[in-house]
């Protein structure tokens, strides 16, 4: 990537991530995950395209940054609800449409159709909890075999059957997540 353009980008994550510092500072949970959500999309779409030793060494050191961001986040306490336990996080019930789904990263995307294993009769269920930045999503193959998959780093979950069915959306085909993504790299 061009030096200058990467600065650019690097120094948009860092003056995220001080944003990111004062709110937790502050203690404002929700404000803080939503900071934390920007900068972490940001720093995705940089990563493919470091090059170099310098530049690639950069989005380490931002990417541990993060990460420290959010164990911090991870502490904070949502104010009238308990530290600990399946109450302390605020969950949202997210209408999944192909417009909702037009609004993902677009590495986001091609991470979701990599996933997919190029199977086009496959179809992906996203999660309906969260912030719908970076969404749990599930893969049916056509053999019907099922694969669930973290938002945050596309891989592979460990889980029984029928976990998690009731927090997924309607059903997104390998064709349509495939259109979406080629209708926003002409944009």
């Amino acid at each position: 990537m061009e030096p200058s353009k990467f600065r650019e980008s690097r120094l948009s994550i860092n003056s995220l991530c001080e944003q990111l510092d004062q709110l937790i500072e502050q203690e404002e949970v929700d404000e803080s995950r939503a900071c934390f959500d920007q900068a972490f999309v940001q720093l995705d779409e940089l990563k493919p395209k470091a090059s170099g030793d310098v530049q690639e060494r950069s989005v380490k050191n931002l990417a541990m940054k993060l990460k420290g961001m959010e164990d911090r986040i991870s502490k904070l306490k949502t104010k009238g609800t308990p530290s600990s336990g399946s109450g302390s996080r605020v969950t949202n019930n997210i209408e999944w449409d192909i417009d909702r789904v037009a609004q993902l990263a677009r590495t986001f995307l091609e991470k979701i159709l990599k996933n997919m294993a190029g199977d086009p009769e496959s179809k992906v269920f996203f999660g309906t909890t969260g912030k719908g930045i970076r969404p749990n999503y599930q893969v049916q193959f056509k053999e019907g075999q099922i694969t669930s998959f973290t938002g945050s780093g596309h891989k592979p979950k460990a889980v029984s059957a029928g976990e998690g069915a009731k927090n997924l959306s309607a059903p997104f085909s390998f064709e349509e997540v495939d259109a979406i993504l080629n209708k926003t790299g002409n944009i």
